[in-house]
């Protein structure tokens, strides 16, 4: 089963499946990193720059990978 989420970053509006993100990085600083279309774009989501969709990523990840970020 997909998981989609629906993002706008840098004026453009992305519809995102993660299952299909071979790779996601979290620092410490509350920022969230992957990239789409062959590593063509890498978006970075912050928790101040969208609570929302940080927040759905980082349940995505603590889900699939049974581990908690902090």
């Amino acid at each position: 089963m997909a998981y989609w989420i629906k993002l706008i970053y840098d004026r453009n509006t992305y519809v995102i499946d993660l299952d299909r993100v071979s790779a996601f990085c979290h620092t410490p600083n509350s920022r969230v990193s992957f990239s789409i279309f062959d590593g063509n774009i890498t978006i970075v989501i912050t928790q101040q720059s969208d609570p929302m969709i940080y927040q759905a990523i980082v349940d995505y990840i603590e889900k699939k990978t049974d581990l908690s970020l902090p």
